[in-house]
């Protein structure tokens, strides 16, 4: 299996933590170059300590100008990229009575927005690839909503309606489109405390990693993971 993602170029946005982190890690094990994006400078050079072989730089995916650059920095590092892992997310659970303007902007902006301007800065070169891939990560409350989810729900609703018309966009350009839409996944997103039957972020990695390593020619439109509670 590693065999098949050696010389594979993977931008990571949202590398920094949690199901971003997991799978850079995974990529780097099975042999592909990583490239990870992250807001927070502390955050970031703290995972490329833990990455070790892996480049990145600092980006804001709600600016356009921050997602070109980014793109730019990780075409010089790796000699272009195939794929793009866009994992950058917030979440603030919170009846409306009480969410706040500014939470319910952000989620929509860093959720939705960004995967547009990294979709649209990085189409230039995976048009270049041999075999290219987006993978957007969803989620389960992008169908299921719950309450305190006006925001997040909105949000990943705006995901799944995104990927679909990104798919039908770019096929003629050979260029895959994947939803990851796992259920909870525990990694203390949105203040969520963690529960032993839920997901781990390695299970969404090697999801990811399954498609990557599938044949071109089957195009993975949409994953759902649920939690099991047997463990």
């Amino acid at each position: 299996m590693s065999s098949l993602l050696s010389g594979r170029r993977i931008l990571v946005a949202g590398g920094t933590s949690g199901i971003g982190l997991a799978t850079s890690q995974y990529c780097i094990e099975k042999n592909a170059s990583v490239f990870i994006l992250g807001k927070n400078h502390n955050k970031l050079e703290s995972a490329l300590g833990y990455l070790k072989t892996a480049d990145g730089s600092a980006c804001d995916v709600r600016l356009p100008s921050d997602c070109n650059n980014s793109v730019e920095e990780a075409t010089r590092s790796m000699g272009g990229v195939d794929t793009l892992i866009f994992c950058a997310g917030v979440g603030t659970i919170s009846p409306i009575s009480e969410l706040e303007f500014e939470e319910y902007r952000a989620m929509i902006e860093v959720n939705l927005l960004g995967a547009f301007n990294m979709c649209k800065a990085l189409l230039p070169e995976l048009k270049k690839s041999k075999r290219a891939d987006i993978f957007l990560i969803g989620s389960r409350a992008g169908r299921y909503s719950f309450e305190g989810g006006t925001g997040y729900c909105a949000a990943k609703s705006g995901i799944q309606g995104f990927a679909e018309a990104l798919y039908l966009d770019v096929i003629s350009d050979d260029i895959s489109v994947t939803l990851i839409a796992p259920g909870t996944v525990d990694t203390g997103f949105a203040k969520v405390k963690g529960q032993s039957w839920h997901l781990q972020a390695e299970d969404v990695a090697k999801a990811i990693g399954d498609c990557l390593t599938s044949h071109a020619r089957a195009n993975i439109n949409w994953i759902e993971m649920r939690p099991s509670r047997s463990g």
